[in-house]
């Protein structure tokens, strides 16, 4: 046993050594992990690290796995997932929620207390920690507009700390913690505004159908494949080259909408990088736009 599995033994801090992760991605891609942690609490996650630190191996946090590609050798070093620190406590205004809680789950919530402002993120299939990380939106909605202040670990001076407001540097898929990947998120206070519960619910009815309707869900994925360049959409960059449908291996091009890439069941981590490389040539030589890859690669491809 290696000094990082005796100490998280000791810890009680729930592992596996070579951990498949294909069952953790969306994707339904990838090899395995040298060691997949699971902590339930922020406290656990905490002391996850600084087990890691310690023991001097690279050290990766995950939440949902929606926006993830991992690598067809693996992940070397620790994957740690934060699904399991998931508590939500109601506030007046809205909620404090733990890093792993799911946004759906959350969304539910603020509606069944007529809390209106979480409605974008009804289907958004990520974790609070990874949707704060990245400003997760749809619908016209995103993190930014609710998200009042969040806690953190620095892992790199073992130390906690908060942002609040625009210390956050909240932008189009990105924020400061995206900059600043030393700090993981721990829990996130949700601010809301008080609304009609049936109209929250029917703008909720709305968004599932319209994202039932345009997005390819039957298939796995990692949502969209690429961020919005300024003035146009991928998928419409995408489209007008005639790409739907276009495939490397067993990844390919949504038919249903072109800012997905899919998994027909026997895709790599190689043939979803190399469509994503072919598809912004193309799209290059065709608008002279270079798309900007909105998936996250984790291990050497």
């Amino acid at each position: 046993m290696t000094f990082p599995e005796r100490e998280l033994a000791r810890a009680n801090i729930p592992f596996r050594k070579a951990c498949p992760l294909a069952g953790f991605s969306t994707f339904r891609i990838g090899g395995s992990a040298d060691l997949a942690i699971f902590p339930q609490t922020a406290e656990e996650l905490i002391c996850a690290v600084r087990i890691c630190r310690a023991g001097g191996i690279p050290l990766f946090v995950v939440g949902n796995g929606s926006n993830l590609l991992f690598a067809d050798a693996g992940v070397r070093g620790a994957v740690l997932f934060t699904k399991k620190i998931n508590r939500i406590a109601d506030e007046a205004d809205g909620f404090f929620a733990d890093c792993g809680a799911l946004l759906p789950a959350l969304s539910r919530r603020a509606a069944a207390r007529g809390l209106s402002g979480l409605e974008f993120a009804c289907g958004i299939p990520g974790t609070v920690g990874g949707a704060v990380c990245m400003n997760a939106g749809a619908h016209g909605g995103e993190m930014a507009q609710i998200v009042a202040e969040t806690e953190y670990y620095n892992a790199q001076t073992d130390t906690r700390g908060s942002f609040s407001g625009g210390g956050h540097q909240f932008g189009y898929r990105t924020s400061r913690y995206l900059s600043e990947p030393e700090k993981i998120v721990l829990r996130a206070r949700i601010r809301l505004q008080a609304g009609d519960r049936d109209e929250i619910r029917q703008r909720m009815v709305q968004n599932l159908t319209l994202r039932r309707e345009k997005q390819p869900l039957g298939e796995p994925s990692a949502g969209s494949a690429f961020k919005r360049p300024e003035g146009n959409t991928a998928a419409a960059l995408i489209d007008r080259c005639g790409l739907k449908g276009f495939s490397v291996g067993g990844a390919a091009v949504s038919e249903k909408h072109a800012g997905f890439l899919v998994n027909r069941g026997n895709a790599t981590a190689k043939d979803v990088v190399e469509l994503i490389d072919r598809i912004r040539k193309i799209v290059l030589e065709a608008t002279g736009i270079l798309l900007e890859p909105e998936i996250r690669v984790l291990g050497e491809i």
